[in-house]
């Protein structure tokens, strides 16, 4: 009788296996030494308020998305209360599986009508919604071919978000990337490849520098040579543009523009992610884009709130003028003091530092001083470009934004950096 069946290990076997906590602890310790594992706060309540409770402690936050307030905003969680007696907590199952639900269909066609295009999609997150959708505008259709077809050119602005990043690497098309903002660059590659299929996708902000993409000059690119263009514009949708509908109409390019992608968990306050677009893309995302297929929806409540969240975003200058004013506020404040700031006309601001253990300390600092903001290093910057981001919201007050400078100032001066 064999008594040593192929799952009993022996010792002398186990030698030749790595061991959990040696390799992964190994580098967790040395992070820990060293200081780089990140802080992560552990926040009481609600998160999304200017001030925060982290152990018994209030700070003041500059690292929320909550560009506009409204995470809190007693309309939509009035409705999203109402919409979970009707609706229930969950969405049942797929979409393509289980079925649609009519308020998610309400959403999506009130939602593309809020843009001006012709339909959208939504996701259950901005970071599924670039993951299933980049690759299915340039790859040949999945599952057969009416026509000889061959992979396209994907071309990617070298500082877009990870999202889209990891959505450009799941497809089979080539891959070339431009250097930031650099037209000459893209028109170069545009040139390689005129007679290929191509997509063209930029952030619309970008969320480390908080830069605008140039879209006029992408747009006449695009269309020279034949381009699909798509947009990420998490960034900006709520709070640039007429009506906050974002960089593209900010800029006056919107119908140059295919596709725009963007997430509710920004200005929105919210979950989810959408896609907006010419109707036949849309359809063809439906029935392509693994992510949608294959993910549960946004939540019906979630969607409720949305309605409301779109509903007022729509009417809001005034908290979107506010925003701004703020950031405009910090941005100049902070320059004046001599720091190198990054980004125009955007609540994301960015303070270069240029060293890892400098930006720590930074940030180390701020904590002490009662205010929470992000550190940005490795893996999100390239050693060299470490920062403190900070990201204003329209619930920040000036004298929320006067003591963040003067914080800053003598924190600055402690680290000779002005």
């Amino acid at each position: 009788m064999n008594r040593n069946p192929s799952y009993m290990k022996s010792k002398s076997a186990n030698k030749d296996q790595y061991n959990s906590k040696e390799y992964f602890g190994k580098y967790i310790d040395f992070l820990y030494k060293e200081s780089l594992y990140p802080t992560i706060h552990e926040i009481t309540g609600y998160s999304h308020e200017p001030r925060i409770k982290v152990k018994g402690k209030y700070y003041l936050s500059f690292s929320s998305n909550n560009y506009l307030g409204l995470s809190g905003n007693r309309d939509i969680k009035d409705a999203i209360k109402k919409a979970i007696d009707k609706y229930g907590v969950g969405s049942g199952g797929t979409r393509l599986v289980s079925g649609t639900l009519d308020i998610q269909v309400e959403f999506e066609k009130k939602f593309s009508n809020y843009f001006g295009f012709e339909d959208s999609i939504t996701f259950s997150s901005g970071y599924l919604a670039n993951v299933g959708v980049i690759r299915m505008l340039i790859d040949p259709f999945p599952y057969f071919q009416l026509s000889e077809e061959k992979p396209g050119i994907i071309i990617s602005d070298e500082l877009n978000h990870a999202s889209i990043i990891d959505g450009v690497r799941l497809s089979k098309s080539t891959k070339e990337i431009y250097r930031h903002s650099n037209m000459k660059d893209l028109e170069d590659i545009l040139k390689r490849y005129q007679h290929h299929r191509k997509l063209i996708i930029t952030d619309g902000v970008f969320s480390m520098d908080g830069d605008l993409a140039n879209l006029k000059d992408i747009t006449k690119l695009s269309k020279k040579y034949g381009a699909i263009l798509m947009i990420d514009d998490s960034h900006a949708v709520g709070v640039l543009g007429p009506k906050g509908r974002g960089t593209a109409h900010y800029l006056g390019v919107e119908k140059d523009v295919d596709v725009i992608m963007g997430s509710f968990t920004k200005a929105f306050g919210s979950l989810g992610g959408f896609v907006v677009g010419k109707k036949e893309i849309i359809n063809y995302l439906r029935v392509t884009s693994r992510s949608y297929i294959f993910s549960d929806p946004i939540p019906p409540s979630f969607v409720a709130g949305l309605i409301t969240a779109t509903d007022i975003i729509y009417k809001s200058d005034i908290i979107r003028k506010k925003t701004l004013k703020n950031s405009h506020l910090l941005r100049s404040g902070l320059r004046k003091l001599g720091f190198i700031i990054y980004g125009e006309n955007t609540n994301i601001i960015p303070l270069i530092i240029g060293d890892e253990r400098k930006t720590i300390d930074f940030s180390n600092m701020l904590v002490n001083n009662g205010i929470i903001s992000t550190c940005v290093r490795r893996p999100v910057v390239t050693p060299g470009k470490e920062r403190i981001r900070f990201s204003v919201m329209a619930t920040h007050t000036e004298s929320d934004i006067k003591y963040l400078i003067d914080k800053c100032e003598s924190i600055g001066k402690m680290l000779n950096m002005i």
